[in-house]
């Protein structure tokens, strides 16, 4: 049998994502009053703010993999 190389996982287990998008989702709502934005800017907002705290927890995961 031949021994398999084991390749660090790509990304985070699911629950980093959700730890990291909960916490992000409260200090957002915290600093930034939703009701002094109109609907379009909330809706934008929330889903930047989602990409980019993916982005930074793969990324994170990634560099303490290797």
């Amino acid at each position: 049998m031949e021994a398999q190389e084991q390749r660090p996982a790509r990304w985070a287990p699911w629950w980093v994502y959700v730890i990291a998008l909960v916490v992000t989702n409260q200090l957002r709502i915290q600093w930034l009053q939703p009701e002094d934005l109109a609907t379009w800017q909330e809706v934008a907002l929330g889903v930047t703010s989602m990409a980019l705290v993916a982005v930074a927890v793969t990324a994170i995961w990634r560099a303490a993999r290797r």
